[in-house]
């Protein structure tokens, strides 16, 4: 079913673009209340509500499995993206003299694990620039070959949304027999992502952004080949068959047999956990098709409007979709962000990309404002 604007369900201003969910999404109202519910928790810590926790856990492990078409047993709750990615460095081996494959300017969470890990092993880090009119994936298969010892990429270019196809990368994975460490960060719950085409060993996502959870929320799904490696936090939480703490120590058992052992300390956290359960059952409902399908045709005239003004941007070929990067040949006044957000628009520059990243609760006439809005400031 085609999706329509939701912008009810957040609480934007009227007169207000904002075109920089990339960085950080506007929580639901929804979302909003729940964290409320969650406060009030912490604030009176004795309430029978706190008995929700464990049950708010499983639901967002249950939902961020479903995206991808894992269980919950394959989820792990985890603070962010680089503390998903050194857990796979952790579980990963790396021979001498192998590399770890990974993009140039590629998002630094996803690169510097990488690093630690072979100047430790006596390896390197392959670094794949970008081929012609921004093809990623060429680039990047043409770079596997026997000495890829660990394949770690994104499913886009943070910067400008350029593609990289996973599948056929997955597929040369898979035949050479290459770990698959996947940054979902920028694509995930809005863009289509499924283990049964893309069979990677570890996916990280941060949820503040396309997934609309709040900050230092995050989820990793650990492939079952990998369940019984070892995580970077040893608590109580991480553990069967341990003594009860409220009769002894706690001390002792086995860690848990699936992703669970996985999980960060303190992941049962009373206000954000309702606030993840409310973003990630949205999210469900709409589905990622629909979203992905509603803002590329955003992207799409977004794109038009730029091409017409003589900027450069990935071609719909080669981009993912649902957030754009603009290029042109002087570079951007520094100041331009800032000017933009005075007429109430508000994108991200990154790496020399204007970087224009919508959601659901942009239409048409935001696009148009956006325009408006450069135009005046580039006249």
């Amino acid at each position: 079913m085609p999706i329509t604007c939701k912008r009810d369900l957040f609480d934007l201003p009227t007169g207000l673009t904002y075109f920089n969910t990339a960085s950080q999404s506007p929580c639901l109202m929804a979302s909003f209340s729940a964290g409320e519910r969650g406060l009030m928790r912490k604030r009176q810590p004795w309430i029978a509500e706190r008995a929700a926790l464990p049950a708010e856990m499983e639901r967002c492990r249950e939902l961020f499995g479903g995206l991808l078409g894992a269980t919950a047993d394959d989820v792990a709750i985890v603070f962010s993206t680089s503390y998903g990615i050194a857990s796979a460095a952790a579980n990963l081996t790396l021979a001498p003299g192998q590399d770890v494959l990974v993009l140039e300017a590629q998002f630094p969470s996803n690169v510097y694990a990488w690093q630690r890990l072979a100047e430790r092993s006596g390896g390197g880090i392959r670094y794949v620039p970008r081929g012609a009119d921004f093809d990623w994936t060429g680039a990047v298969l043409e770079a596997l070959d026997d000495g890829v010892g660990i394949v770690a990429l994104p499913n886009c270019h943070w910067c400008d949304g350029a593609l990289v196809d996973l599948e056929p990368i997955a597929t040369e994975c898979v035949r050479r027999g290459i770990p698959l460490v996947v940054d979902a960060t920028q694509s995930l719950g809005v863009k289509p992502l499924n283990l049964e085409t893309v069979p990677a060993d570890f996916i990280v996502a941060s949820g503040y952004k396309w997934l609309l959870c709040p900050d230092m929320m995050g989820f990793m799904y650990v492939s079952p080949k990998h369940q019984s490696g070892m995580p970077l936090e040893l608590n109580h939480a991480s553990r069967i068959d341990a003594p009860s703490m409220e009769t002894g120590s706690g001390l002792g058992g086995r860690l848990k047999p699936n992703a669970r052992r996985f999980d960060m300390g303190a992941a049962d956290s009373m206000i954000h956990m309702p606030m993840c359960v409310s973003a990630l059952e949205q999210i469900t409902e709409w589905t990622p098709e629909a979203i992905h399908g509603y803002l590329v045709k955003l992207v799409d005239v977004i794109a038009e409007k730029a091409e017409e003004r003589g900027f450069t941007c990935p071609p719909i070929a080669r981009r993912i979709g649902h957030f754009i990067g603009l290029y042109r040949d002087e570079a951007w006044p520094k100041d331009l962000a800032a000017r933009l957000a005075a007429h109430g628009v508000y994108v991200a520059f990154r790496n020399g990309a204007l970087r224009i990243s919508p959601y659901l609760f942009n239409d048409a006439a935001d696009v148009d404002r956006l325009f408006v809005a450069l135009d005046a400031e580039l006249r």
